[in-house]
């Protein structure tokens, strides 16, 4: 994408998360509009921050609880937030011509056995063994954050278990 066909007036804010179980799964929602599975995620609504976006379109979207892999945090006597997403991308998408997304990585702490989003799109959790036999099937960019989540919250958790025992 060469950034002189980047219109900034017709931009669309959105907020996304690798959302993560203890297991090693990654939790993908099958898109209808692009026919593929991607992250949870939405258009950030006015006045919202990123953070607070995808703590929203998760709560909607699936009720599950989570934690972000690094939270936001003050500084300044809190007057200045610190937002730490996993990337930002400029991404052009079909109908809607470009999305600014904020990226997340998050660890699932609470979920059930949903299988569809409240605008009834399929969910579901994916294994690295599953994104690794089925590359071809995913955008090159979900795979790949697929992979880079589950392997982060991995190591987190293994270095807690470490450290207790």
């Amino acid at each position: 994408m060469e950034e002189k066909e980047l219109n900034w007036k017709d931009k669309c804010w959105v907020s996304t998360m690798y959302l993560v179980r203890d297991d090693g799964k990654v939790l993908l929602t099958f898109n209808k509009n692009l026919n593929t599975w991607i992250p949870v995620g939405g258009h950030l609504h006015p006045g919202e921050t990123p953070e607070q976006a995808i703590s929203r379109e998760i709560a909607e979207e699936t009720g599950f609880d989570f934690e972000f892999l690094n939270p936001p945090y003050y500084e300044n006597n809190k007057n200045l937030k610190v937002l730490r997403p996993h990337r930002i991308q400029i991404e052009k998408v079909p109908h809607h011509n470009y999305h600014i997304n904020v990226v997340f990585i998050g660890k699932c702490k609470k979920w059930h056995n949903r299988e569809t989003t409240d605008d009834n799109e399929k969910l579901k959790w994916f294994s690295e063994q599953e994104l690794l036999q089925n590359r071809g099937k995913f955008l090159e960019n979900v795979w790949k954050n697929s992979l880079e989540a589950i392997k982060l919250i991995c190591k987190i958790e293994k270095s807690k278990e470490n450290k207790n025992g």
